[in-house]
C-alpha cells in the first residue's frame, strides 16, 4: 500500500476531520483509544505538576 505524503499531512490537520465512513481517509486513520483517557492522563498530569509547580503548563 503506498501512502501519499501531502495527504497525510492533511489527515493530521486538526481542524479538519477524517470521514470515517471514506474508505481513502480510513487509510490514513489511527486509533490512539488504548492511550487516550485513563491512567496516563493522570501520570502526565503528575510528571507536568512535579516538574513544573509554578509554571503554567499551557496557553
Amino acid at each position: 500500500m503506498t501512502l501519499d505524503f501531502n495527504r497525510f499531512c492533511d489527515a493530521c490537520n486538526p481542524s479538519h476531520s477524517l470521514m470515517l465512513g471514506n474508505a481513502e481517509d480510513m487509510r490514513y486513520y489511527i486509533d490512539f483509544a488504548t492511550v487516550r483517557g485513563g491512567k496516563i492522563i493522570n501520570i502526565l498530569k503528575r510528571t507536568i505538576t512535579r516538574v513544573s509547580p509554578d509554571k503554567r503548563t499551557c496557553r
